[in-house]
């Protein structure tokens, strides 16, 4: 179950409290997107302080890159089927996705990640066929201003 006191980091051979879906398994401390649409599915029977208040969603991620051709890719976020976030990811970095807490669940929430721009490193002439789009390192949730 994530809360707004915990967080989730995604480490090679431990469980997590979240489901993965079209995510490759967890390598030195992230996880690799295997398609254009990848979810992440977790309960929250916590609320934040206030009803009716903002949540912020807190990504530490990348995306694959290959420069110069190849900077970085566009991610679209959704929360249980609506879109709460757009954003342009050129460099790891920590990203805040806010949204409004009414649209948190207790049992199951499902988080998609859409990333038209999904490419595999072999076609930048790299020994690897997979598909990568978003590199995932952590997420939480905490109470929004």
């Amino acid at each position: 179950m994530l809360t707004f006191n915990n967080s989730v980091v995604f480490e090679k051979d431990k469980p997590s409290v979240v489901l993965l879906r079209n995510f490759y398994q967890p390598e030195g401390g992230f996880v690799w997107a295997t398609s254009r649409w990848c979810e992440i599915v977790f309960a929250c029977a916590e609320k934040p302080p206030r009803a009716e208040s903002q949540v912020d969603l807190v990504l530490d991620m990348d995306v694959f890159k290959m420069p110069p051709d190849f900077n970085g890719q566009s991610v679209l976020v959704y929360l249980n089927g609506l879109r709460i976030g757009s954003l342009d990811v050129e460099r790891r970095g920590t990203m805040l996705v806010p949204f409004n807490s009414s649209l948190l669940k207790a049992e199951e929430n499902v988080l998609t990640f859409d990333t038209p721009d999904v490419a595999s490193p072999r076609q930048f002439g790299l020994d690897d066929d997979r598909k990568l789009s978003v590199q995932l390192f952590s997420l939480q949730l905490r109470p929004g201003d």
